[in-house]
């Protein structure tokens, strides 16, 4: 099939492993002819967004991308997301299928009107939306009950499916918007195939690499530490105080600069800062640790835990029991560091990692493998339109 990917309700970021880069990378795989449509708008390492231009490239991974110029210069097309030209991308390309990444764009009425033209092509949303990372002020609340409710009513009647990537954005896309349950879906997120098992190949040599031991039990956290995610900086206090000499931590990802004092006052010979990861070093030392901990917001490093069959410990939010597939994590109740203490002198218990470990190997892990994911979110749509 020619399957076009729409991510126009945000920045798009060449060689990321966000769910758009990823799931258009796996329909290529899958033997589809793929495009993805995305805006001007990207982001540096620190999510500092500047602009590309207008442009069309294809990628090593055989995506053709098209970047389109503003609408309404880039004040006005930031807010409503209005560009030039997606119409008659569309009716150039021909597509079989539509895959719309976030719903929240008024050009998304252009894909309505091609869709009406064309009933015959299958189409599908998916949200990344919810309550903690939209409609939080009066005003972005105004605007996610009208104007993008307005775009999910006039797309929601020609979507077969509209996937939430956690059940939280599920829930979010009936609430806010209206749209009928029987078409709300999970699809969740998760790792790109090949980094991982790459990855996985060089776990031991990895771990040679950074001069840990066999008897070394090493956990991972990251992700963008900010005013959002200081329960990174009570793991490092945790295990620093812990008298355990074979515990280890690595963190990776970007330091907020107000963070970064108290930050560097906790690296120590057991904590190690291994800087900003691109998306093949990730894999790389996840692959390494024995155990990942994540004390705070919900990251898609969880996902991508779950998939590569290590035990992690979570902080426990509403909605985010999907990474459980059968007693291969821990649910933090809070982010203090007594709690953070308690769960790593569970987890280090022979026993209890062994079980752990051997639930963290479940089959089920493979439904966080962006191949699978790719395949089965077209599938659902193709089994629904017929």
């Amino acid at each position: 099939m020619k399957i076009v990917n729409i991510c126009l309700a945000g920045s798009y970021n060449y060689g990321w492993g966000y769910q758009d880069n990823l799931i258009s990378k796996y329909q290529h795989k899958n033997g589809n002819d793929v495009i993805l449509i995305a805006s001007r708008f990207t982001n540096d390492k620190n999510s500092e967004e500047y602009l590309e231009v207008p442009s069309e490239i294809k990628l090593d991974n055989g995506v053709k991308v098209i970047r389109l110029e503003h609408g309404l210069g880039k004040i006005g097309t930031k807010f409503l997301r209005h560009y030039k030209g997606l119409y008659k991308v569309l009716v150039s390309e021909k597509p079989d299928f539509i895959f719309i990444h976030g719903l929240q764009f008024i050009d998304i009425l252009y894909v309505c009107k091609y869709l009406k033209k064309h009933p015959e092509v299958n189409c599908c949303v998916d949200g990344h939306a919810d309550y903690t990372n939209s409609a939080q002020s009066k005003f972005s609340y105004f605007v996610h009950k009208t104007l993008w409710k307005y775009c999910a009513q006039q797309i929601n009647k020609y979507a077969k499916i509209f996937y939430g990537v956690l059940p939280v954005r599920c829930e979010f896309m009936m609430e806010m918007y209206g749209i009928p349950e029987n078409k709300v879906e999970l699809l969740v997120m998760g790792a790109d195939d090949e980094f991982l098992s790459v990855a996985q190949k060089n776990r031991e040599k990895t771990r040679k690499d950074m001069k840990f031991s066999e008897s070394d039990f090493v956990i991972i956290t990251g992700g963008k530490i900010d005013a959002h995610k200081t329960e990174t900086i009570l793991l490092m206090k945790a295990v620093n105080e812990l008298s355990v000499k074979y515990l280890k931590l690595l963190v990776f990802g970007a330091v907020a600069e107000e963070l970064k004092e108290i930050f560097n006052s906790q690296l120590s010979d057991r904590v190690r800062y291994i800087g900003w990861l691109d998306q093949k070093e990730i894999y790389k030392y996840i692959c390494a640790s024995d155990c990942g901990f994540f004390p705070g917001r919900h990251s898609v490093i969880w996902e991508q835990m779950v998939a590569a069959g290590i035990p992690s410990i979570f902080r426990k939010l509403p909605k985010t029991d999907h990474v459980d597939i059968g007693g291969n994590c821990l649910f933090l109740d809070d982010g203090s560091e007594e709690s953070i203490k308690e769960a790593i002198e569970y987890i280090i218990k022979k026993e209890n990692y062994i079980k752990l470990k051997n639930n963290s190997s479940s089959l089920r892990k493979n439904n966080f493998l962006y191949s699978n994911i790719a395949k089965d979110s077209i599938e659902n749509v193709i089994k629904k339109s017929s």
